[in-house]
């Protein structure tokens, strides 16, 4: 999927203080109730979020790009809301898919996403695993298992309607992952310029040849 893509890392962690990196890494683990300023304040630290203007250009300007950055520097619950963010800035429309390996990042990771939102979980952000779903008409960034990102390619096969992919821990590779990519670089091919579907693959570790 990503010949050619642009490369973005960054691996800056020093500005972190512990409860910050403890939020990025473990977003579903704390039982505090933050209020919007202070989860601004911790947004704001984050590596990824100075860089969140190269990285929506760089989305804006490429179907496909691959974001590479350590444990905790923010990609995971940073890129889909500045994607998101940009969009709603611009007027554009806008359906994101964030896939996760496991269910429950899936859902601790859309919980997180949606109390830095100020939402409740199942508004704009949601989340599917098997046998769950948390999710409305107006949810426009879904979490979701690679699984369940293939049982709706079997009824949608051009994800009709879905403007971004995240493909998040893209080293984690199995079959299921790299049969996604594929398809999505297929889908790629069928859009029309006007209706891309972009896709971003993100990992903390990774060798940008291979992909």
């Amino acid at each position: 999927v990503a010949q050619d893509a642009p490369l973005y890392s960054w691996y800056d962690q020093e500005n972190m203080n512990e409860s910050d990196r403890a939020a990025t890494v473990d977003p579903g683990g704390a039982e505090k109730e933050w209020s919007q300023a202070e989860i601004h304040k911790q947004r704001s630290g984050l590596p990824a979020y100075a860089e969140r203007r190269k990285i929506v250009t760089a989305i804006s300007q490429n179907e496909t790009i691959i974001i590479s950055g350590e444990t905790g520097c923010g990609k995971t619950t940073q890129v889909p809301q500045f994607i998101l963010d940009h969009c709603d800035l611009n007027s554009l429309a806008c359906n994101i898919i964030c896939t996760q390996p496991r269910r429950i990042s899936a859902m601790s990771v859309a919980e997180r996403v949606a109390s830095e939102r100020g939402e409740k979980i199942g508004q704009t952000v949601g989340y599917s695993i098997r046998l769950e779903s948390v999710c409305s008409k107006n949810t426009r960034l879904m979490f979701c298992t690679t699984g369940i990102l293939l049982r709706r390619l079997e009824e949608d096969s051009i994800l009709d309607g879905v403007t971004h992919v995240v493909v998040d821990e893209v080293h984690e590779r199995s079959e299921e992952s790299d049969f996604v990519l594929m398809v999505l670089r297929d889908i790629q091919a069928l859009r029309p310029a006007t209706n891309p579907l972009r896709v971003v693959c993100m990992s903390a570790t990774l060798n940008s040849e291979q992909f």
